[in-house]
């Protein structure tokens, strides 16, 4: 995806979303049915966000639903995906939040659904993953599963729903985007070292020096 951004107009920012869905799609991060996506421009009271029950790779940008932060529907044809409910908990405790992703990163959910946590084994997942907290379960669509998520969210780029799926959010879409990436290259590198033993995890004194350097 190209020109990604958060200085975006409207109908751009309505693409991109789109994009970033049939990406995810074509990688295998979600189903067609499964998943979801919302984005909005900086500082608004409102997302655009993702219909329930359409099939994601032949969305268009017209499919899209515009959600106030109540979840009430101020432009659309189409129902808003069911789990606007932690959409619009996040935007309303994280400010800094202008995109939030929605996948069933394979790798990511096989470890978590067998309690194994992702470890610091690459810079990436040592700076921006240092920590993913893993949610019990709370049935998808619910208020309950958007307070226990808005609850959490504070301080996070990602999150594991057990037995559901992984959130991530930025402050664009490309920011939500590559932790989606982040998170499942770690999984995959996990799952291969732990065939042959536990992998190497970067020194923790190393982590420590690494933040200080990049002021992280």
């Amino acid at each position: 995806m190209n020109n990604m951004g958060i200085n975006l107009d409207e109908k751009n920012l309505k693409k991109q979303i789109i994009d970033c869905m049939k990406s995810l799609h074509s990688r295998g991060l979600m189903t067609g049915v499964g998943g979801n996506a919302s984005a909005r421009q900086m500082g608004e009271e409102k997302a655009w966000i993702t219909p329930s029950g359409l099939y994601k790779p032949d969305l268009n940008p017209s499919d899209l639903v515009n959600i106030d932060l109540e979840g009430k529907v101020i432009e659309g044809m189409f129902k808003p995906s069911i789990e606007w409910y932690f959409h619009t908990a996040i935007y309303k405790k994280r400010t800094d939040v202008n995109a939030i992703l929605h996948t069933h990163s394979p790798f990511t959910m096989g470890l978590a659904l067998a309690n194994v946590k992702l470890r610091p084994i690459t810079f990436e997942a040592a700076t921006i993953l240092a920590d993913v907290p893993i949610l019990p379960f709370k049935y998808p669509g619910t208020e309950e599963l958007g307070n226990q998520v808005g609850d959490t969210i504070l301080g996070k780029r990602a999150m594991i729903l057990q037995n559901h799926g992984v959130i991530t959010v930025g402050f664009d879409l490309i920011e939500a985007l590559s932790t989606v990436e982040i998170l499942e290259e770690a999984a995959i590198m996990t799952f291969v070292a732990n065939i042959f033993g536990p992998p190497e995890e970067i020194p923790s004194d190393q982590i420590e020096l690494i933040k200080k350097l990049y002021k992280i």
